[in-house]
This record gives C-alpha cells, sequence and structure tokens, in this order.
C-alpha cells in the first residue's frame, strides 16, 4: 500500500475524510444506488489502454459488495482412444491432456489421495503414492509416498505428468485450490475482507522415484475453473475476486461508510488485481491492467465482481508465459490445441430469449494468449461435463445449448472480421424443423466427432440422435434411436469401415426408474439408422458409478490387434430387500471390465470385474474411496482404490 493512511481502523470521519484528499472539503460519496453489474454482453471486447478501465469497475464491485449480498463462487474433440500399449487419462481432445488424481507413464502409477493427520482425524493431508508396475505379470510394488505441500483447506489435488521424450515421468505437476479464505462466521467477509482463494502448482521431481523432492510452487490467486496441458504449457483458467484488508463491516454508519469509500478509492493495481507467489516469496503482479479485454462501452457506473484469469504456465521453463483477463461468469469452458473458449451467461436478450449464453475465443500457441472474438448463441450449456457441449471443427466452433422449456439447439459459429463470432448455422431452422429432443426431455450427453455430432435427450427413455455436420452451414438430425435408459458419455470409436459409438449411462424402466448401470455399443455407419449391437446392464435400482458424470473414471485402451479394452468402477446394489419390491441392498464394488472386440461384426463384451469390497452384512452401502481408477497396460489390469492397489491378468479371468 502507497500510504500508510491506508492502514486505518476506526478513526474520526474528519481524518478519515482529509487523508488522501489533500485536506480538501469534498465530501466522499457512498451512494452506491446507481451502480450496477456490467452485463456480460456478445460485442467484441477491446485491449485495455489504461489501468482505470479495468481498477474502476473492480472498485465499483467492491462498493456493490458492501451493501448487496456477496454471489459465491461454485466450488468448484476429435476424440480417438490411444493407441499405447497402456491407458491414459480419458480427455475430450486429442492431444489436449486433462486433470486427474491418478496418472500412468507406463512405468509408474502416480496417485493422491487425503489422509488424515494424526491425532487429529478431522484433517486431512495429500499424499502421492508412487506404484512401479510389471505388465507381464500384472505385479507391482509401492516405491514411495510423499506429502504434498498444502493447507488442509485445499480441494483434493489433481495431477499431470512432464515427460521425457520417451514418455517417462520427470517431473508431476499438481494442482490443487486453496479455500482458506472462505471459513469466517461473517459471509459478507468473505467475499470483501478475507484471504484471497489461491490456486497452486506444485513440480514434484520423480526422476528419483525413492525420493521424491519439491522442485517449484506457484501460487496463483484466484478459484480454479479448469486447466489443461498442451505439450509443456499448462492453461489455468480462475475467477479472481478482489479483497481489501481493513474494510469496516458492517458499514452501517456514515463514517463507516466513508471510510471504506476512501479505501477502495484508494486502491490500486497492486490490491486490486491478481498476483503470483513463487517459492514462497513475496506477491508480484500477475498481469497489468493493458492484458486485459473489456467492453468497448463500458460505462462509470459499471461493476465487476470478479475477473476471469487465462494463465499460461511453461512447466519446463518454470515461469509464467502469459496472462489475460476479462470480466465474464462461467458455465463452460472449452479447449482445443490451438483455442480456448468461455462461455457465461449473458443478460441481453436475442430472439425473445431469456437464456442467452455468451462466448469468447482466445488463441493459444506456444505459451501465448490472445483475444480473437466474441459472440452469443440462445440457451445455456448443460451442467454436466460443460466442456462436451462444445467443440472445435476446421476453425467453427460447435455448441448445444438448451432454452427455457427444454429447447434444444446446436449451433455453428465461425470467427469473422472484427472480432465477432458469427453464427453460420442452427439447428432445427426452417429448413429443418425437426426439434432436437421430445417435449420435455433434458439433453444428458453430447459428443462430437468430426462431420458429426451425437446427441442423447431423455426423460423416461434414451432418444440417440446423430446429426450430420458435413456442410456446417446446413446440419441436420440424419438419424435417431429409442432405447431404455439414457447415456450421459459418448465415446466414438472407429473399426476399418464400422463407425462404432460407445455409452455409459443408466437403465430405466418404461416408468423412468433407473435399474442400474448401462454400458452400450452402438453402430453408428449408417447415419440414418443407428443401432444397437451390444449391451450390458450390472446392477439394479441405487447402483452408481463415477464414471456416469465423470469421464476420467473410464479407462480405454486400444489394442495393438485391434479392439478396444476398457474398464469402470461401478458398486453394485442387486440383494433385493426382504419385502420390499424394487429396492436393493448394495452387493459389491469393483471395477468392471469390458471389451468391444475386433471381428468383422464388433460385440461388447463382458470380461469380469476386481472387486474392491463386498457386502457383509454389516454396512448397507458402498464405502467411499478416492481414488478408483483403473490402469490397463498389455494383458495386465491394476486398480487403485483409495490407498490400495489391485492388480490381475486379463487372461486370468
Amino acid at each position: 500500500m502507497r500510504k500508510t493512511c491506508m492502514y486505518f481502523t476506526l478513526l474520526s470521519a474528519a481524518v478519515l475524510a482529509s487523508c488522501g484528499r489533500g485536506g480538501g472539503d469534498v465530501s466522499l460519496n457512498t451512494d452506491y444506488s446507481a451502480l450496477r453489474p456490467a452485463a456480460s454482453t456478445p460485442e467484441p471486447l477491446v485491449p485495455a489502454t489504461s489501468d482505470e478501465q479495468v481498477l474502476r469497475p473492480l472498485r465499483n464491485g467492491l462498493r456493490l459488495a458492501l451493501i448487496a449480498t456477496p454471489v459465491f463462487l461454485p466450488g468448484v474433440s476429435s476424440p480417438t482412444a490411444t493407441q499405447d500399449p497402456h491407458s491414459t487419462t480419458t480427455v475430450q481432445v486429442e492431444g489436449v491432456d486433462e486433470a486427474d488424481p491418478v496418472k500412468y507413464d507406463g512405468r509408474y502409477i502416480y496417485s493422491v489421495r487425503p489422509a488424515s493427520v494424526p491425532p487429529m482425524p478431522g484433517l486431512t493431508r495429500n499424499v502421492l503414492k508412487i506404484v512401479r508396475t510389471d505388465p507381464a505379470t500384472a505385479g507391482f510394488e509401492t516405491i514411495s509416498e510423499f506429502d504434498i505441500d498444502g493447507r488442509p483447506q485445499s480441494t483434493q489435488p489433481l495431477l499431470y505428468l512432464v515427460e521425457a521424450q520417451d514418455g517417462a515421468a520427470q517431473y508431476v505437476a499438481v494442482v490443487t485450490q486453496n479455500y482458506e479464505g472462505w471459513f469466517t462466521s461473517q459471509p459478507q467477509l468473505t467475499s470483501l475482507v478475507a484471504q484471497p482463494d489461491r490456486t497452486t502448482v506444485q513440480l514434484l521431481d520423480v526422476r528419483d522415484p525413492y525420493n521424491v523432492s519439491s522442485a517449484w510452487k506457484i501460487e496463483i490467486d484466484g478459484w480454479l475453473r479448469a486447466s489443461r496441458k498442451i505439450d509443456q504449457t499448462l492453461y489455468l483458467v480462475s475467477s479472481y475476486r478482489p479483497r481489501l484488508a481493513n474494510l469496516m463491516l458492517p458499514a452501517d454508519t456514515q463514517q463507516v461508510r466513508e471510510a471504506n469509500e476512501l479505501r477502495i478509492r484508494n486502491a490500486g493495481a497492486q490490491e486490486l488485481l491478481p498476483g503470483v507467489r513463487e517459492n514462497g516469496a513475496a506477491a508480484r503482479e500477475l498481469l497489468a491492467a493493458g492484458d486485459c479485454v473489456v467492453a468497448a462501452g463500458l460505462g462509470p457506473n459499471d461493476a465487476y465482481s470478479d475477473l476471469l484469469v487465462i494463465t499460461a504456465v511453461d512447466l519446463d521453463q518454470r515461469r509464467v508465459t502469459d496472462a489475460s483477463c476479462l470480466s465474464t461468469n462461467v458455465n463452460g469452458v472449452f479447449v482445443s490445441r490451438d483455442s480456448l473458449y468461455v462461455g457465461g451467461e449473458g443478460a441481453p436478450l436475442m430472439d425473445g430469449a431469456i437464456d442467452l449464453t455468451v462466448l469468447h475465443r482466445f488463441g493459444l500457441a506456444e505459451g501465448r494468449i490472445g483475444y480473437r472474438a466474441s459472440g452469443a448463441v440462445i440457451g445455456r450449456i448443460g451442467w454436466t461435463n460443460p466442456s462436451y457441449f462444445m467443440d472445435e471443427h476446421a476453425g467453427d466452433l460447435r455448441i448445444v445449448t438448451t432454452r427455457s422449456g427444454n429447447q434444444h439447439r446446436l449451433s455453428v459459429l465461425r470467427e469473422i472480421a472484427g472480432h465477432v463470432l458469427a453464427a453460420v448455422a442452427t439447428l432445427p431452422d426452417a429448413r429443418h424443423p425437426e426439434p432436437i429432443g421430445k417435449p420435455g426431455e433434458q439433453v444428458f450427453a453430447v459428443r462430437f466427432a468430426a462431420e458429426r455430432a451425437y446427441v442423447v435427450t431423455a426423460r423416461r427413455i434414451d432418444p440417440l440422435y446423430v446429426i450430420d455436420l458435413a456442410n456446417p452451414t446446413d446440419p441436420f438430425i440424419a438419424g435417431s434411436l429409442e432405447i431404455p435408459g439414457f447415456a450421459t458419455y459418448l465415446k466414438p470409436l472407429r473399426h476399418a469401415d464400422t463407425q462404432l459409438l460407445l455409452s455409459i449411462g443408466e437403465q430405466t424402466s418404461p416408468a423412468g426408474r433407473t435399474q442400474g448401470i448401462k454400458v452400450e455399443l452402438f453402430d453408428v455407419t449408417d447415419l440414418a439408422q443407428p443401432r444397437s449391437i451390444g449391451v450390458q446392464v450390472f446392477g439394479q435400482t441405487g447402483s452408481f458409478s463415477d464414471a456416469v458424470s465423470d469421464p476420467h473414471a473410464l479407462t480405454l485402451v486400444t489394442r495393438p490387434e485391434g479392439g478396444e479394452r476398457f474398464a469402470l468402477p461401478i458398486s453394485v446394489f442387486e440383494t433385493p430387500y426382504p419385502g420390499a419390491a424394487d429396492q436393493f441392498k448394495w452387493t459389491y464394488s469393483g471395477a468392471h471390465l469390458l471389451e468391444v472386440t475386433a471381428d468383422a461384426a464388433p460385440q461388447l463384451r463382458f470380461h469380469g470385474v476386481i472387486k474392491t469390497a463386498e457386502a457383509d452384512g454389516t454396512v448397507p452401502y458402498a464405502p467411499y474411496v478416492t481414488p478408483q481408477r483403473s490402469v490397463l497396460h498389455d494383458d495386465s489390469v491394476f486398480v487403485v482404490d483409495g490407498d490400495r492397489v489391485l492388480s490381475a491378468k486379463w487372461t486370468s479371468f
């Protein structure tokens, strides 16, 4: 802080009024009634040319937070299966890695789990476990465990591998979120004066897995919304809300209001913009106001409650290479090798619609981030796996949204001159009025694959729609199929000239009651006539799998000789309750192994299960264990179940 008078407590109003104003007699304006949150609009953004273009709306946001209940942030394509002899993390876009609590480099399994802190069982520490595998025998050996640096008030860490050219991990990048600043008995204090949320990236040296050490650590102000790794660059998307020390709450007297106004007025870029800390050193600026883009029509009464910050971190050179920011809320983030798209709710109405998604595109190239364009589509992005509702192909953004009344729409947007994302097609339209989904149906799954889109809607049954995108300006529904249940995850596969679609979801009764976890295989070679060629259902009502909501829980590998093997964790409820129809107790949990055969007519086959827990009559529900992941390598299967590892040979079943 640049003025000693900014370090104040409750002083007299006269002293506070003179500090920072040259002793003048001008009263401080504490009437904030004209302030308003800046609307997220589809108009192109412009680079900030002065600090005040960014700092003024941030100050207004702090002023609004003094008089209003703060809005808290949630706690929060071209897909192919890997053709390596071992499995890797299931990702949406080939070449764009995603964080997960378990990673595998073909030699070692790296997993992170929470563990208690003796003698304080209410607190936890995070432990990185390294296990060496022997794919020839399905043998394994725990090499070491390492306590990850961090406070108890942090989210479960997620991992990335920094690999050498031969694929061996040299470093493990640990990404976590500290939410210690949220613990306060006064919610308004959390928004204004508590310790800022910080995203932490720790680089652990695992070149000698017996002696893991910390190589580098950075902390970035803000709440992490998404991360992706492209080559050796880690991209972080975070929401940052400035916090000012020495604001006085409640602001229920004119004296306090004037003191707070002076505090806000004198806050500069160092306090209002996010900082970064490296290896425990003092904070330095992460970005300057000139690194941000703002709405061209931003007015003096517009307010930012927070900033969305995109940061590029070179994990090889261990430095932040670029950062950019804008003000927008976030419903979904999609990242390709070349672009990063942010989708958030917009305020203006279009075509009479209440729901609007505003989209911003940033270009990514060798650790640099550049604003490209903005646009909007009617409707909102789905909440479950929202990134899968977007995709980029041949420079076009394809997106599925839903407007009020469960009206679903596919839009194709293209960047044109003037930083505009313009819609070049929508579906339904006048040429193709058939709706996507029947009345009242929700969208449960979306998957784009080159010139196709697959959309699953459901209420009691599962209509699968195949949309032809060969002509991006004229998409149409080429075919559909109605089957019981619904899918929440879709995985395109290809066998020679046969195009397949694997789905994970839940089976349902004609009345819409869930009846177990369903895995299904479709032949979608003929767009007009998709057909089911295999179904496996596990358990009854109550059964669940992390893979239903988290694609990372599905492990899939393409065999060198053809076909796919895959595994997913399922907790099976199938033991009937005595005298209670359609009610079932938990029976067992385990990694379920399946395969898609390489036959001329591919088949879906259940291969076996590696059980991780079984009911013994003492507990009615499956134990909660994290993480639950499988690793496939040649003919060996390794299952990570919390702090345990189990293994078996595929051929032993």
